[in-house]
């Protein structure tokens, strides 16, 4: 039969689908047989969710289906407007709408949408690897990255992954233009667990309030983290839609390469370009 076998399950008579390698799906005593394709579609789209963008091989391989099934699968869901293929790039992603699905409609997601679009439109310019984030309790998470696209990423930020708060410049730019109310409520929890090395940066509540401030005079947020080879800044700014950081977008760049003076003059553009583009 195919990918996928159907039997009775010895236990209770039940109808089982099972694909090769995989969790058979179990459908209760006097239900219909299930559809396969769409278990293959879901499981696709749950592959997606799960790893990020990938290719029709890999999804093909990860799922143990052929490739001519992923393919009919994916162009059934990219015209349906759940998934789309990168820019410049084999691979394919999960949509907004695809998103939306588990959660119902999310307004900033969608006031996102052109954000995203002027993340990879701006791409090329920029060069040095950019990414989306919102904060989810109690780490930033990674909702777009143009990683794949930029020749200078030393390691891969995917959609999904999660990176602290206090160390990163777009958590801290978060914070800054938090209002009073939301900035109080995230640190009762965090600051008591800050790593050490924020211990050190700051000794109580007033040197981290200072750094805030400072942050919002100077319009982004900025942070340095060590590499094996060279250390890595981060420029980042909020994307502000009702008064509220509804996300942020960074940059990250080689400081042997391109000092933060520099990134000011030449990065900082971009991600101001990327940020407004929710206005209007």
């Amino acid at each position: 039969m195919g990918d996928f076998d159907r039997k009775a399950d010895p236990a209770n008579g039940a109808a089982v689908v099972a694909s090769a390698g995989r969790t058979p799906h179990r459908m209760p005593p006097g239900h219909p047989t299930p559809v396969r394709v769409l278990l293959r579609g879901l499981e696709l789209i749950q592959m997606l969710n799960k790893q990020g963008p990938l290719t029709t091989a890999a999804l093909s391989q990860k799922l143990r289906l052929a490739r001519t099934t992923v393919n009919r699968c994916l162009a059934t869901l990219e015209a349906q407007g759940f998934v789309e293929r990168e820019p410049d790039s084999r691979r394919f992603r999960l949509t907004i709408k695809a998103r939306t699905l588990s959660h119902g409609f999310d307004p900033i997601t969608e006031r996102l949408e052109p954000v995203r679009a002027n993340l990879h439109a701006a791409a090329a310019r920029v060069q040095w690897p950019m990414t989306v984030m919102r904060f989810r309790f109690p780490d930033m998470f990674i909702e777009d990255s143009t990683d794949r696209e930029s020749g200078f990423a030393v390691e891969y930020f995917e959609r999904g992954m999660t990176i602290p708060l206090l160390t990163t410049a777009s958590g801290r730019a978060f914070l800054a233009w938090s209002s009073g109310r939301v900035r109080e409520s995230v640190l009762e929890h965090l600051w008591p667990l800050r790593p050490p090395e924020t211990q050190a940066i700051w000794p109580d509540r007033t040197a981290l309030d200072r750094e805030l401030a400072a942050t919002r005079e100077r319009g982004y947020g900025k942070s340095v983290r060590p590499l094996r080879l060279t250390e890595q800044g981060s420029l980042a700014v909020p994307i502000m839609v009702e008064g509220e950081p509804a996300a942020v977008v960074a940059v990250r760049f080689a400081l042997s390469a391109v000092s933060f003076d520099e990134a000011r003059k030449r990065l900082l553009p971009a991600l101001l370009d990327v940020a407004h583009a929710t206005h209007g």
